[in-house]
């Protein structure tokens, strides 16, 4: 593995524009379960569907307290090393881009002032009008629920106000979506961090970086759709491997 974290380092300092996509397997070191996991939230705490969300108030309160149970979670766990790193690779190269299928925001609590991130999924960790976009902090929502008084609609526009996640059977952020495509295809480094890569339409980014010539590196504990297609492909825990990576590169976590 040593051989391939040497050319993982020459990959990324010999690079122009690295663009870097993380799935919940960056932040199981923090120690979130994937959701979709044996033990992952979604297991004891049913996602709500977007239609049943805008059809009937009893699924908007689901909704709701499904994000406050995720709060109390996300409350108590921390970046680790896997964030951090991400963040000095956001840092080494202004012309690099995060995009994170993750809406646990462990991202944006190690960033300082940098901005090139997107959030394919949204966030959990704030709210948005549906309309108007306008955002909100979750508390005012957190604490009608909590009380059983009435959730309250959007001061701009009156409409419904929801957690800024994509929730199953919404529709993406067209305008997210087109800027990871247009990022990805202007790249000459795609790397995977922790995601297996099938859940569309973020599965088909690394696809658009190899057809306009781009190398891809992936590093995940299990297998994906693109490892036969893969310059690098390192079967193994994020952290381990950053623990690792030589430091003359000037990009070594420790």
């Amino acid at each position: 593995m040593s051989n391939q974290i040497e050319e993982l380092a020459n990959l990324i300092k010999n690079s122009n524009r690295v663009i870097i996509l993380t799935g919940a397997g960056i932040s199981t070191d923090s120690g979130l379960p994937d959701f979709r996991s044996d033990n992952g939230f979604w297991k004891s705490n049913k996602p709500v569907y977007f239609n049943d969300f805008i059809k009937n108030e009893q699924s908007r309160i689901l909704s709701w307290k499904r994000n406050i149970e995720l709060n109390k979670l996300l409350e108590k766990i921390d970046p680790n090393e896997g964030h951090r790193f991400v963040s000095k690779l956001l840092d080494l190269n202004k012309d690099n881009f995060l995009v994170t299928q993750n809406i646990d925001g462990l991202h944006q609590r190690v960033f300082q002032k940098n901005t090139n991130i997107i959030e394919i999924h949204g966030n959990a960790t704030s709210a948005k009008c549906l309309e108007c976009k306008k955002e909100y902090s979750l508390k005012i929502f957190h604490d009608a629920v909590t009380n059983n008084e009435p959730i309250p609609a959007c001061h701009e526009c009156s409409s419904l106000i929801k957690v800024a996640t994509i929730s199953f059977g919404q529709p993406m952020n067209a305008d997210d979506l087109i800027n990871a495509q247009n990022l990805t295809a202007d790249c000459d480094l795609f790397l995977v961090l922790g995601s297996s890569l099938v859940v569309q339409p973020v599965a088909s980014l690394p696809k658009i970086a190899l057809e306009n010539n781009a190398k891809l590196a992936i590093i995940n504990n299990d297998e994906t759709p693109y490892d036969e297609l893969a310059d690098i492909v390192i079967n193994a825990k994020i952290n381990d491997v950053i623990k690792d990576m030589p430091p003359e590169r000037g990009i070594s976590f420790l």
